[in-house]
């Protein structure tokens, strides 16, 4: 069955996220165990200034799962990437990416996906095929590294407005394909899937081995069903491909927080009952 999420910004960001909360984890998670959600995400960039420990007891006492650490503000903030300007491995984003693998082989049940959107790192746009070589061997390295812990990698293609590199569902797949690796695979983004895949639905039938996670906004980064995304027909699609893992809402917390989470899990609910 699938299960839906909230993206949450942990007490070590500085800078806003596409969250309806950040921050207070204990009001946070409150709020969204109210609103009926199944889970929380976490948008996090630095595991040593978290609480490991109380977060797991927050997470318990609240009955939400951890569906999934994105690591965005890794690059967004301290712009820290796998993969540097000159196409080379960044030794301080790598030891960054094994700092939250850490960090979720720790605190979290095993299979935890750990994501990687932005924090892939720039690459050299001048030279494609040495920054495709390099983030192939900077993810099979990270995933090498997370498979004893079991922890799972998700990559994410991301727009082209954002990234350079690995910005449709097909180049993450052959990404996944070329890293080779069985705790490494896709987290699918249906906004970034609007902008650059010719067609949303066949792009999840066509990663269907690979699709471990999603994540939903509408195509104005809002709240599922703010604008003119069909959400019944992506659930119906993931129905159909046997998809039954969590769905977590990356959004902008508009018009404000608490409107945004409430709108989000009650458009969602028209088609995935809890």
């Amino acid at each position: 069955m699938i299960k839906i999420s909230s993206m949450v910004g942990t007490p070590d960001l500085e800078a806003p996220t596409l969250a309806p909360y950040s921050g207070n984890l204990r009001e946070a998670f409150s709020k969204i165990a109210a609103l009926g959600y199944d889970g929380v995400e976490f948008m996090t960039k630095n595991p040593a200034l978290l609480n490991g420990p109380e977060i797991r007891r927050l997470l318990d006492e609240f009955r939400l799962r951890l569906s999934q650490i994105c690591t965005g503000h890794v690059w967004g903030e301290d712009k820290l990437g796998l993969v540097d300007a000159r196409a080379e491995l960044s030794r301080e984003g790598m030891a960054r990416m094994k700092e939250i693998v850490d960090f979720a082989a720790a605190y979290f049940e095993p299979g935890i996906p750990v994501n990687i959107g932005r924090s892939r790192g720039p690459g050299d746009p001048a030279r494609p095929e040495r920054s495709l070589a390099a983030y192939e061997t900077a993810f099979r390295d990270l995933a090498d590294y997370a498979l004893p812990k079991k922890v799972r990698l998700t990559l994410e293609p991301i727009t082209g407005t954002v990234a350079k590199f690995i910005l449709t569902t097909q180049d993450g797949i052959e990404m996944c394909r070329r890293v080779n690796r069985p705790n490494f695979g896709l987290m699918m983004d249906v906004y970034h899937m609007n902008i650059e895949d010719v067609d949303i639905y066949d792009s999840f039938r066509e990663a269907k081995e690979y699709c471990w996670h999603v994540h939903v906004c509408d195509n104005n980064r809002k709240w599922p069903g703010s604008a003119h995304l069909d959400f019944e027909k992506v659930i119906a699609v993931l129905n159909e491909i046997g998809y039954e893992a969590f769905i977590g809402t990356e959004m902008l917390p508009w018009p404000d927080p608490d409107t945004s989470a409430r709108a989000a899990i009650e458009h969602l609910r028209r088609f995935i009952k809890k």
